[in-house]
């Protein structure tokens, strides 16, 4: 059984067997094949480049520790380098503030990552409060981000309460949070003797306690005519120069 062409198809097939179809054959041929040759002489020789590409985007390391961003970049084959190390008032020790390439750019394979950590905040220096009384000396220390340590006492010849050093010492950098220790005057290493004679026992003792002094032995000494308890004596005198804590010693009127 013969199946007829339809009118379209003989027209084609007569076409390309003429020599102006064959003609225009072999032009599509040649411009076919030119381009083909020319894609591959770019691909494989000009700009030699796989088939399918093994570049991907460079991890965010940043805000995280030297150790996970090293596993982190290594396990997406990647190689790290710690540039430097800089102080950094927001971000914790150790946590990465700085990369390259950022992240998100497209790398070849085993592309060495750069970083910079933190060391932490930056040292605070310590203030200088010497001179001043306790209780300012310890609000200056607070608003600088110091902690207070426990206070010392040594005799000086600032008044008492009034502190003569801190440890560390003045301008020495220190993180914030760190302890300083008030160094506070317990008053002079000697004092005045004051001259308690004629006053009441009770009065003398006051008198004396409030310049570093104790009291010592009281005696009873019977005086005609004499208020009971009446300093007669004291030693040491009146206007010597003792140690602080020394003791007095005191002769007092009593009843016969």
């Amino acid at each position: 059984m013969k199946v007829r062409r339809s009118s379209g198809e003989s027209v084609a097939a007569g076409y390309f067997s003429t020599i102006a179809g064959r003609r225009l054959v072999r032009q599509v041929g040649v411009v076919i094949g030119a381009f083909t040759v020319g894609y591959l002489l770019n691909v494989f020789w000009l700009f030699p480049a796989p088939l399918f590409s093994k570049d991907h985007a460079v991890p965010r390391v940043l805000d995280i520790g030297a150790t996970e961003a090293k596993q982190k970049l290594e396990s997406q084959g990647f190689r790290l380098r710690i540039e430097d190390q800089q102080s950094d008032v927001s971000a914790p020790k150790g946590a990465v503030v700085w990369q390259d390439p950022p992240p998100g750019v497209v790398v070849p394979p085993n592309t060495q990552v750069s970083i910079i950590v933190s060391e932490g905040p930056p040292d605070v220096p310590v203030p200088d409060v010497a001179d001043f009384p306790r209780l300012l000396a310890e609000r200056v220390l607070a608003a600088a981000g110091f902690k207070l340590g426990r206070p010392d006492t040594v005799p000086a010849s600032r008044d008492a309460g009034i502190v003569v050093q801190t440890r560390p010492g003045p301008a020495v950098g220190r993180p914030a949070g760190t302890p300083v220790t008030l160094v506070i005057s317990s008053g002079p290493a000697e004092v005045t003797v004051p001259t308690v004679v004629g006053l009441p026992v009770q009065v003398a003792r006051e008198r004396i306690e409030v310049v570093g002094l104790r009291i010592g032995t009281i005696t009873g000494r019977a005086v005609p005519g004499r208020v009971d308890g009446m300093v007669l004596e004291q030693r040491p005198t009146g206007g010597a120069r003792v140690a602080r804590a020394t003791k007095m010693d005191f002769i007092v009127t009593r009843k016969e």
